[in-house]
């Protein structure tokens, strides 16, 4: 049975939301914006039940990992833990990113089907990681006088998500300048300004070494924020999280301290797109059994536990090196 109710995530910010049952100890909601998802009920009650105030940036952030977790299969689940990893350090994406994030949309739709995109602000919003409505109407506004999206058709109708009838809206494609834009994203030729981190979770010694003494030396130091899947925090089709997180950043770190099977695949997949990568490894375990015979050549920053300093200082330089940066230069 669904029921209407007011989104627990966007506050119905994103449109109409109803609710479903789940045989889990959680309530499912299906926000015409966020998306589907579900939220423990211990979330429920620690969260959103009045307890904590959440700002609008923080829904919003929130909104947008959601909606694009949607659509893959499954629908995503918001618990506690999730909750607390995504807030500490949540953020939209910039405006740059979103103007990519719009074209992406677009490009997606008319290459799948061989037609237009139908623009809805209330799903796109969140889509592509605006703030609110108002602000996503000025990005539009930006891509059109910069010619990189086209209307293709005027008056277009769609079924209408709310209710019974229809939506009326213009369908949109891109320009030859929004493809070529389009397709140099696609071939990784575009990047952010983040690093993304390839490595095992859960280690005693490395968690900490990244999250106090790499990430934020590459923020101080280069202005490139660095991520890993947990920053991401999304479900989904964690293969689709990769590729998208690996295609859009300036440059990859691999951790082979493990010899974990993903890190190496994401190495190859960055390598493949051409993305400055840079290796980093445990000094005794590369002392004593080196890593894979394809990457051992490599340059490889050795890091330890006593001096995370020493290895910090090397490994900025390293990027630094790498993305072609003067010393200082952001």
């Amino acid at each position: 049975m669904e029921n209407q109710v007011e989104c627990p995530i966007c506050r119905g910010d994103f449109g109409i939301c109803y609710n479903y049952y789940t045989p889990r100890d959680c309530d499912g909601f299906q926000c015409e914006g966020c998306g589907k998802f579900e939220v423990t009920r211990t979330a429920i009650v620690e969260w959103f039940n009045g307890r904590r105030q959440l700002t609008q940036l923080q829904r919003a952030a929130m909104s947008h990992a959601l909606r694009t977790a949607s659509r893959g299969d499954g629908a995503p689940m918001v618990s506690t833990d999730w909750l607390a990893r995504f807030v500490s350090s949540a953020r939209l994406p910039t405006p740059a990113q979103q103007a990519s994030n719009l074209i992406r949309a677009v490009g997606d739709a008319v290459a799948e089907t061989g037609e237009g995109y139908f623009i809805n602000d209330v799903v796109d919003t969140p889509l592509i990681g605006a703030i609110n409505r108002m602000m996503f109407g000025q990005l539009l506004s930006e891509l059109i006088a910069r010619n990189l999206l086209v209307r293709l058709v005027e008056r277009h109708q769609v079924s209408n998500p709310r209710g019974e009838g229809v939506k009326t809206g213009s369908l949109w494609g891109l320009s030859l300048d929004g493809w070529e834009r389009y397709q140099n994203e696609q071939r990784g030729q575009a990047a952010a300004r983040y690093g993304f981190i390839a490595m095992k979770f859960g280690d005693s010694v490395l968690d900490p070494l990244i999250d106090q003494h790499v990430k934020p030396a590459m923020r101080d130091r280069i202005s490139y924020e660095l991520v890993d899947l947990r920053n991401v925090s999304r479900a989904g089709v964690i293969d689709n999280i990769l590729r998208e997180q690996i295609r859009d950043a300036a440059f990859v770190l691999v951790d082979l301290t493990h010899d974990n099977s993903g890190a190496y695949w994401e190495a190859g997949y960055a390598e493949g797109l051409g993305k400055p990568v840079v290796y980093i490894c445990e000094r005794t375990k590369f002392d004593a059994a080196k890593t894979h015979f394809d990457t051992n050549h490599c340059t490889t920053v050795m890091w330890t536990q006593e001096k995370p300093s020493q290895f910090v200082d090397e490994l900025v330089a390293t990027v630094r090196r790498s993305l072609n940066l003067f010393a200082g230069s952001a």
